[in-house]
């Protein structure tokens, strides 16, 4: 199950690749993992680097969106408190996350072709698009 977890995500990074993101080498490396819940405890710095940089693609936000950010310049990734749970929008990335595993794990799994290796049938991007509500959310779109 935990590998599922794992290939979800890989396959929202590999989303964003498509769409003109190179990984290549992180320019920073992240300090030990704490208060991972969703994720995969035992998550390599560059797969949690390149999963979260698949996060702010499909949802054309930026780590402050979710993370507490202490400091004046937001490119600074040291003068973020990625641990902390003080911010609302990062326990809803989490229940989002829950969602996209059971729809990817559960309720398409024996849906249609199964996604070609590494990669999902539903991610962030799916509903998404780049924006931080969901279009299907905004008022604007019918």
């Amino acid at each position: 199950m935990n590998r599922r977890r794992i290939n979800c995500a890989a396959g929202m990074v590999l989303l964003a690749v498509a769409n003109g993101l190179t990984l290549g080498t992180p320019q920073w490396t992240p300090t030990p993992t704490k208060n991972l819940q969703v994720l995969e405890k035992a998550i390599n710095g560059r797969e949690l680097v390149a999963t979260m940089r698949g996060f702010t693609r499909g949802l054309g936000v930026r780590c402050q969106h979710c993370h507490v950010f202490r400091g004046d310049d937001p490119d600074d990734l040291n003068a973020f408190d990625f641990a902390s749970d003080e911010k609302a929008s990062k326990q809803t990335a989490r229940t989002m996350l829950r969602m996209l595993f059971a729809i990817n794990n559960d309720y398409l799994k024996n849906v249609g072709e199964p996604p070609t290796a590494g990669n999902t049938k539903v991610t962030c991007y799916s509903c998404h698009r780049g924006e931080k509500r969901p279009l299907t959310d905004r008022p604007d779109r019918q």
